[in-house]
């Protein structure tokens, strides 16, 4: 019979898992003769119960394409150019991948507040981790590495983990691992919620790598179509932010600027031309730049831009002076002698171009405020100035409703003519205003 008991399987000698020949070794023989002990997933439709296995720490090897860690990934790149281009892609059995990812899930972890929580002794493992057939982490790289990390600290105190219990998902194609994965993530357990962009990007390199449909993901994570599509779409106008300003892939920078690309995407589709949507969005960026200038809340800024589009527009061209772009005579010729397109103006583009210059920046993200508020000021003296008005409408409205549903056999008129009294009373007196201003 064989030797089950965590004492007899041999270590290996490396922290972020055995080769690839002893795990499947390993796995063969704890699976040969199972404990009682199963999980239960749903697993290709229907409920399927796992074998738990009990294997060293030091075992398994993190899985590349965890959801979590796409836009975290990119990041890593961006700060590191010396680091090869291909560390997450190639081969995932390499120390140097592996170790990478290691730092990104701890980096999760401590923002989770799960290292915090396993750091007190008296939370141990409570689900088993699970793992593809060839050892990589399906569901528990983020509580994984905490361990790691706790034993590699302190392998005396946290000795309950040097040893954990794991479950081995049957064998399946990475679409499948893809559907259990998004299943798994949308239970609640002490899982942190993902940013906007990494779940964003994790649903875009499924699609990549997979090629699920914007209907089947949304099956896949209990969302609408459209909210898909406008994820992807925030999702590229954060990538162009990004570039614009030389900080491309740093994700982290927009992690809480979802509300203000999500406002550029359902702004943007109000307004017509080419040149206009240029205008805005290059407007929009500079709020996300600096929003405190705007108060401090980017997404109420944005869609006050799309209102009063005109107006900055006319007050930036004057500010910076921008000429008609020139008409490339062939285009011309192929427009019938047009010198614009849709209902574009011939210095958008020139302008856009102009406000996307670092150095006006500044004064763009003023007059654009400035214009916001203005205008925000002229609708509340208007309101103002038609309070009156609007009371005595709304008076009149009331009186007329009285009249037509009130002259009935039971109606009770007690205290009627006293309020008929008061009300003739403020008549007079407003009449009395009128005549001041005429």
């Amino acid at each position: 019979m064989t030797d089950n008991t965590p004492s007899s399987i041999t270590s290996a000698s490396t922290r972020f898992g055995w080769h690839k020949p002893a795990r499947i070794e390993e796995f063969k023989k704890l699976l040969a003769n199972p404990t009682e002990a199963t999980t239960r997933i749903i697993f290709q439709g229907k409920n399927t119960d796992i074998p738990i296995i009990r294997i060293p720490i030091q075992l398994p090897k993190y899985r590349l394409a965890n959801g979590r860690t796409v836009s975290l990934q990119s990041e890593y790149l961006a700060k590191n150019p010396k680091v090869k281009q291909d560390i997450f892609s190639g081969d995932a059995e390499m120390w140097d991948a592996q170790e990478a990812q290691h730092g990104l899930l701890l980096q999760l972890a401590s923002q989770s507040d799960l290292r915090k929580y396993f750091e007190d002794t008296t939370n141990k493992q409570r689900d088993p981790i699970l793992l593809t057939e060839e050892g990589f982490v399906l569901n528990g790289n983020r509580r994984l590495s905490t361990w790691r990390d706790l034993v590699h600290s302190d392998s005396s105190k946290y000795d309950h983990f040097r040893y954990i219990d794991v479950a081995i998902i049957p064998h399946c194609d990475e679409k499948e691992l893809d559907r259990l994965e998004a299943i798994l993530q949308i239970e609640k357990d002490i899982k942190a919620d993902y940013t906007w962009d990494a779940e964003a990007s994790m649903m875009l390199a499924k699609q990549k790598r997979d090629g699920f449909t914007n209907k089947e993901l949304g099956e896949l994570y209990g969302k609408k179509e459209n909210e898909i599509e406008e994820r992807f779409d925030m999702l590229s106008y954060a990538d162009d932010y990004l570039r614009s300003r030389g900080r491309a892939n740093m994700w982290s920078e927009i992690s809480s600027d979802e509300y203000a690309f999500r406002e550029i995407v359902r702004s943007r589709k109000k307004i017509t031309g080419s040149g206009s949507q240029e205008v805005f969005k290059q407007a929009a960026y500079t709020i996300i730049d600096n929003p405190d200038e705007a108060g401090g809340r980017a997404y109420q800024t944005i869609p006050a831009i799309v209102d009063c589009l005109d107006i900055i527009k006319d007050n930036l061209q004057r500010e910076f002076d921008v000429k008609p772009a020139a008409i490339d005579a062939n285009l011309e010729d192929l427009l019938g002698g047009s010198t614009a397109i849709g209902s574009d103006n011939s210095t958008d583009i020139p302008l856009a171009k102009e406000i996307q210059k670092p150095e006006n920046a500044e004064k763009t993200r003023k007059i654009i405020i400035e214009v916001i508020e203005s205008q925000k000021q002229l609708k509340k003296d208007s309101k103002s100035a038609h309070y009156l008005r609007d009371c005595c409408a709304k008076a009149q409205a009331i009186l007329s409703a009285a009249i037509k549903d009130g002259f009935h056999a039971d109606t009770k008129i007690d205290g009627v003519s006293t309020q008929l009294e008061q009300i003739e009373t403020q008549i007079t007196k407003i009449r009395q205003y009128i005549e001041t201003k005429c």
